[in-house]
């Protein structure tokens, strides 16, 4: 019987720590573009087509934890929104804070379905196991 008790947590490829931290204020100047371009272009699409796209590039760079830029590019959008509302004065409707909130799942699918690219080019293409 196989035991999984002597495999590593982390991978040996993985980067440092230190490193990692290179990423962050990409993740979050993503997320505040993506929550630019909902605010001054108005289309819910085009928004999820940033989010979905940077938070797919931030997954297929650093695979580990998907979840963190899920979050850090997703959250820029609703804060861009209650700037504007808050801040600047312009009122939104119902619906676009509905689909400033939607815009989760583009990020889910982009953050994970980046991670899956990273895994499939590191196992197909540079042959690991």
């Amino acid at each position: 019987m196989h035991s999984s008790a002597h495999l590593p947590i982390e991978s040996p490829t993985s980067a440092p720590a230190h490193r990692d931290f290179l990423a962050y204020p990409f993740a979050i100047a993503f997320g505040l573009f993506s929550g630019w371009v909902n605010q001054k272009v108005g289309d819910a699409l085009l928004t999820t087509l940033c989010v979905l796209g940077f938070s797919m590039l931030l997954g297929v760079w650093k695979k580990q934890r998907p979840w963190r830029w899920l979050v850090l590019v997703w959250i820029g959008v609703p804060v861009v929104l209650a700037y504007y509302q808050f801040v600047v004065g312009w009122p939104h409707n119902r619906g676009q804070v509905y689909a400033a909130f939607l815009q989760i799942l583009a990020a889910s699918a982009g953050a994970h379905g980046g991670h899956f690219m990273r895994e499939m080019i590191d196992n197909v293409f540079l042959k690991q196991e």
